[in-house]
């Protein structure tokens, strides 16, 4: 878990506008029902975003990748990676030629 603190701004009518980056990191969107704990000792609120149906929030989340996912993601950056290979071999220059001394058995 992440904390971030905010400064925020209380309104004439009492009212606190919420940042775009806090209705983001708290999923909110506009008419969302919210729980405020108030700590009077601390003067501090605590600002909750309330869930009725935490199984339907649950569904809502991305699944996390499975191994077949990440197999063929890793397939893909593969084949990427030799086509490049392969195209840049097919484009070097003349003067990138295999020079003796770069072969393994010139220095034994």
């Amino acid at each position: 878990m992440s904390s971030r603190k905010l400064k925020l701004k209380v309104g004439a009518a009492g009212e606190v506008k919420l940042p775009p980056e806090a209705l983001e990191a708290l999923d909110l969107e506009p008419g969302q029902e919210m729980s405020l704990e108030i700590d009077t000792r601390r003067k501090q609120l605590r600002l909750e975003r309330h869930v009725d149906d935490a199984w339907a929030e649950a569904m809502k989340e991305k699944p996390q990748k499975g191994l077949e996912d990440l197999m063929d993601e890793q397939k893909r950056r593969d084949e990427a990676a030799k086509e490049l290979f392969e195209k840049r071999v097919k484009n070097r220059s003349p003067k990138d030629k295999r020079r003796p001394e770069d072969s393994p058995d010139y220095w034994r």
